[in-house]
Order: C-alpha cells, then structure tokens, then sequence
C-alpha cells in the first residue's frame, strides 16, 4: 500500500502498537482501508493517538460550526496547503453532510459567489488569513467574524482552521494522496 508514492513509507501496520492497530482496523471498517495519514501518524504513536483525539474534538465532537462549514473550510485550507488527501476527503464530508458539488466546486470564487452565505463567507476569509502566511487576521475581519459568531465560536473555529494547517501541511510535505473518497 502506498509504495513509492509517498517520500517516506507508511509503517507496517503489524508492528504497531495493540490500540492503534484496534484504530486502524476500526478505520479499515468504516472506509475500506486505514486512513493514510495514520499509517504515518504511527510511526510516532503519541502523536498518532492525540491525532485521533483531535479529529475527535475538532471534527466529530465540534458543535459551534456546523458540519458542512467545517468541510467547506477544511477543504479550503487544504487546497491553500496543496493537500490532495484532505481536499478529496473534506469534499466527500461536505457532500456527505449535504453540500451541493456546485458549492464544493465553487469555493476558488467563494467571496464572489452567490452560493455561500455572509457568515460563510467570512468564515472563509478568515482562514485564508490564517493560512496565507503573507497576510494577518486584521482588526477589520476580525470585527466582520463577530458580527456573525460569538466567542466561543470564533475561538472553535480557530482550531479547526489551526488542526487542518497542521495535518495538511504534514500530509503534503509527505506526499500523502488522495484516498478517492469523494465521487462526484
């Protein structure tokens, strides 16, 4: 699985600890296979379980911004990151949830575009602001996001956009792929 089209091999699911073997075939399960960044998240097991702890939190267990934000923004930050495997997988989130294919396909022209609201608009920009390395969250967003979410929500959706920088830019430096997840 994976040979030659990652920079480093995924580790051999045998040789892994009993509770991240469990994991995984509990993914195997559900999705047909492990879930690929895992099968390099275990080459570390500490980080691999607080991983799977995170996704739990920040995506599972999340319950300020909706479902289908969460794989709007997710896949954004995903497609500024060069992530195949995340763009792929948050796409099949979102249709899962409910978004139209013409609103996953049209979140390059998000601020333009008549299909997302104002609050998910907003929401977007500020992820671009914290995924565009050569721009800040300026007084301005950050006034226009409290206009539509109170703290507790900006500050959820603040992890959220952190956790998906850090996985997809993990799973791009690793050249992790798409898993196929999402069918048009």
């Amino acid at each position: 699985m994976l040979a030659g089209e990652t920079r480093i091999p995924p580790v051999a699911i045998e040789t892994c600890p009993a509770d991240l073997r469990e994991t995984l075939g509990e993914q195997r399960k559900l999705w047909g296979k492990p879930l690929y960044p895992y099968l390099f998240y275990a080459r570390h097991p500490p980080y691999f379980r607080a991983a799977n702890i995170m996704w739990t939190a920040l995506q599972e267990e999340a319950t300020r911004v909706p479902g289908t934000l969460r794989a709007l923004i997710n896949r954004r930050v995903a497609w500024w990151n060069h992530c195949d495997y995340c763009q792929d997988a948050h796409a099949a989130k979102g249709s899962k949830l409910g978004v139209p294919t013409e609103k996953i396909d049209a979140l390059g022209d998000y601020a333009t575009s008549p299909l997302f609201s104002d609050a998910e608009k907003v929401a977007l920009e500020y992820a671009d602001a914290i995924t565009d390395t050569h721009r800040d969250v300026d007084d301005t967003l950050f006034a226009c996001l409290r206009r539509h979410y109170d703290d507790d929500t900006i500050a959820e959706l603040t992890m959220i956009i952190a956790w998906q920088n850090a996985s997809s830019r993990f799973n791009h430096a690793l050249r992790i792929p798409s898993q196929g997840f999402w069918k048009r």
